[in-house]
C-alpha cells in the first residue's frame, strides 16, 4: 500500500470518478464503522469531563469525518483504478 500513490490517482484526471467516488464511499464506510465503535468510550469520556470531553469530541469526530475517507481511499484507490494507469503513472512519478 502506498498513500502517496493513491493520492496521485486521486488528483489524476485519467482516473474515472466512479472509481474515485466508490474509494471514497468504501473510506465513509470504514470511518463510520470506527466511529461506530468508539461509541461507548465517547460515552464515557463525555460522562467524566462534561464540557471538554463534548467538545474535543464534536472537533475530533469533525477531523476524522473529514481526513478518514480520503485517507482511505488514498489506500484503496490503486486496487480499483485499471492496473495499466496505476503502471503508467507509477512510471510517471518515478521519471519526474
Amino acid at each position: 500500500m502506498n498513500p502517496r500513490l493513491g493520492y496521485a490517482l486521486l488528483r489524476d484526471r485519467r482516473i474515472s470518478i466512479r472509481a474515485k467516488l466508490i474509494a471514497l464511499g468504501i473510506g465513509a464506510a470504514v470511518v463510520g464503522l470506527v466511529e461506530l465503535l468508539q461509541i461507548p468510550f465517547e460515552s464515557v469520556a463525555a460522562f467524566i469531563l462534561p464540557a471538554i470531553g463534548i467538545a474535543g469530541d464534536v472537533a475530533v469526530d469533525g477531523a476524522e469525518a473529514l481526513i478518514g475517507p480520503v485517507v482511505v481511499a488514498t489506500l484503496v484507490l490503486p486496487y480499483l483504478a485499471p492496473a495499466t494507469l496505476v503502471q503508467q503513472i507509477r512510471a510517471e512519478r518515478k521519471a519526474g
